[in-house]
């Protein structure tokens, strides 16, 4: 297997937008448009300095350079392009670019670059300023020579699993920045704290901002995120300088945990801004809408050092999860790393995946980054939308260079993205994807003969596209229920009943797969369940099951297009309206949710389709 590996050497460039979402929350249609503009400013640089895209993710790009010194001279020429564009009057939406560069081995698959040296790009990507290009010490060292730029050594950096020696090209005076290293020095360490430290407070005005910001985003906003705020360890027995430690570890959890796309965490100034204003949690709960509080207590002698962190769910008033860590004070590092891993581990099974699947789920991975990965791509794929499934797919590919052997966890991944990628008629040679989508199935299932999710995918997968007749994918549903069924098996086993005519058992698995899952992210089996109980007439009960969520800003766009079709037909006009313009901003696509219903009953579907189009323009 190994051998079939393209592997080589190559120059990365990341570049990403600096607080994109926010600019699309203010207005979505003047962020396109000026990230349009400056994605014309790059296609122009890469043309002048040979590089070429081979990667996007929405607002981002990765492209390849045939040298260092091109790569460089392009994300100089870009950062530059892009502050005059800035500084034009008209400029609407002025949008900042982080960049990256790195030099590193990658694997090649298809047109896509995968392993270490693109990795590394995207975390000096991470830890460039806005406006700003970080570099490796590798690219650093090749270009110095070649060109008459002005770089800010910034030591050993360590981001997330990544560590590597960095340095900024200063673009202005200004950028000049000190950050801390990776030492295993004690003293080295405190003063590089202490350092962040008189920063942090420096800009004490700005966390106050984003504190208030936080406030205002949970006053508006109803998602199926849970929220998450983690306060300041306390400490004991620590120096002044040592009390930096406490704050590093709060900042490195709160990076951390955000790697998961399923939970919101606030900012460390609302964590600061908590502590100081010493906020009971029954404020925490009702001024920032928060879920879960995670808090920590830190207590040091001489080096040694001990650590204990809690999780407490504030709708319920109780901790449900206790973590204790002793070490020395030199491993501070790696034990903030370890501990936050842990954290996100439990709150990512506990919260997102259920416990039952996802207790197994992460013993398939070697690493909490790699697990993490998995659930981001389950949740990119489960938008069922165009985009999630290019944000699937990357992500998948990425996971498969660094499992390149057959693995029962990647085999069931990749046949649920050949499933989607049938779905949304993207295969532009269906016999051989329908070969592979077979032999993924059948292979996984060969390797691990009672794999629960394995079995539900052939189930359903092999009903509506393999042939597989119902007697033998109710056999298969039969047999995971018998090993033990999960919130995912549950809910694929419901649409395994309702394409074998059976929708009330469908309803049946999917409300039972409702009670495992603490958090439906996306409201992805709150959505079949709605459209399953629109097709059985179960009408109230749609309305009892969404209640008050349906004003939730991630709400499924089939949810909205049902109740802006029942809005219709009781003749609330405006409501309807409402709910159909936040369906196709949701992304819904028309053409899937006429086949769902069409397949099912053409009366339902036509009555439903034309009150639609009494609402106004469905494209």
């Amino acid at each position: 297997m190994n051998s079939e590996i393209d592997r080589k050497i190559a120059v990365i460039l990341v570049a990403d937008v600096v607080g994109y979402s926010k600019h699309m929350e203010r207005d979505e249609n003047a962020t396109l448009k000026a990230y349009a503009e400056c994605e014309r400013i790059l296609k122009t640089c890469l043309k002048k300095y040979k590089g070429y895209v081979f990667n996007t993710a929405g607002d981002s790009a990765l492209a390849e350079f045939p040298s260092a010194v091109n790569a460089v001279e392009c994300g100089v020429a870009f950062q530059n392009d892009i502050k005059k564009r800035n500084e034009w009057d008209k400029t609407e939406v002025k949008l900042e670019f982080r960049i990256g560069i790195n030099i590193g081995d990658v694997v090649k698959k298809e047109d896509n670059l995968f392993g270490d040296g693109v990795n590394i790009a995207a975390r000096l990507e991470t830890l460039a300023q806005p406006n700003g290009i970080s570099i490796s010490k590798s690219v650093y060292d090749l270009v110095v020579p070649k060109t008459k730029m002005t770089f800010n050594d910034l030591g050993v950096q360590k981001v997330k699993q990544n560590e590597f020696h960095a340095f900024d090209i200063l673009l202005d005076p200004s950028q000049k920045r000190t950050l801390k290293t990776k030492s295993k020095r004690l003293l080295p360490i405190i003063g590089a704290v202490a350092a962040l430290v008189a920063v942090l407070c420096f800009g004490s005005l700005y966390l106050n901002t984003s504190s208030e910001n936080d406030k205002q985003m949970a006053a508006l906003e109803n998602s199926s995120k849970p929220i998450l705020l983690i306060m300041p360890i306390e400490t004991s027995g620590l120096t002044d300088n040592q009390k930096g430690f406490a704050r590093g570890i709060t900042e490195s959890m709160i990076s951390t945990l955000s790697n998961y796309q399923a939970i919101k965490v606030l900012s460390s100034s609302t964590s600061f801004h908590a502590q100081k204003t010493e906020m009971l949690d029954e404020s925490i709960k009702d001024e920032y809408g928060v879920d879960y509080l995670i808090r920590g207590s830190m207590q040091v002698m001489g080096e040694n050092a001990r650590l204990n962190l809690e999780i407490t769910d504030l709708k319920a008033a109780k901790v449900t999860l206790s973590k204790k860590k002793d070490f020395n004070m030199e491993d501070i590092f790696k034990v903030q790393d370890e501990l936050g891993n842990e954290i996100l581990g439990a709150l990512s099974i506990d919260l997102g995946v259920g416990s039952a699947q996802g207790s197994n789920w992460a013993k398939r991975w070697r690493s909490m980054e790699d697990f993490t990965k998995f659930l981001n791509w389950r949740n990119e794929w489960r938008k069922f939308t165009k985009n999630g499934y290019l944000n699937s797919l990357r992500i998948l590919e990425e996971l498969k260079a660094s499992y390149p052997e057959e693995r029962p966890a990647i085999l069931i991944a990749e046949s649920w993205q050949l499933y989607q990628k049938l779905n949304f008629g993207l295969s532009k040679n269906k016999e051989k994807d329908l070969k592979r989508l077979k032999y993924t199935l059948d292979r996984g299932i060969e390797i691990e003969p009672n794999s629960v999710d394995l079995l539900a995918g052939r189930a359903l997968i092999g009903v509506q596209y393999l042939g597989r007749s119902c007697e033998d994918s109710m056999a298969d549903i039969i047999k995971t229920e018998q090993l033990g069924s999960t919130v995912d098996t549950l809910t694929i086993a419901a649409g395994v009943y309702e394409n074998c005519g059976e929708l009330k058992k469908g309803i049946v698995s999917t409300r039972n797969a409702l009670e495992l899952v603490p958090n439906d992210f996306g409201w992805f089996i709150t959505s079949n369940l709605v459209v399953r109980l629109y097709k059985d007439g179960q009408i109230d009960e749609i309305y009892k099951l969404i209640g008050d969520d349906i004003v939730a800003e991630d709400m499924g766009s089939w949810v909205l297009a049902i109740y802006a079709f029942l809005e219709q037909d009781k003749g609330n006009m405006e409501n309807a309206k409402k709910y159909l313009e936040r369906a196709k901003k949701r992304g819904l696509n028309l053409e899937r949710f006429e086949e769902n219903l069409k397949s099912y009953d053409e009366e339902l579907h036509k009555k439903t389709i034309n009150g639609l189009k009494k609402i106004g323009d469905l494209e």
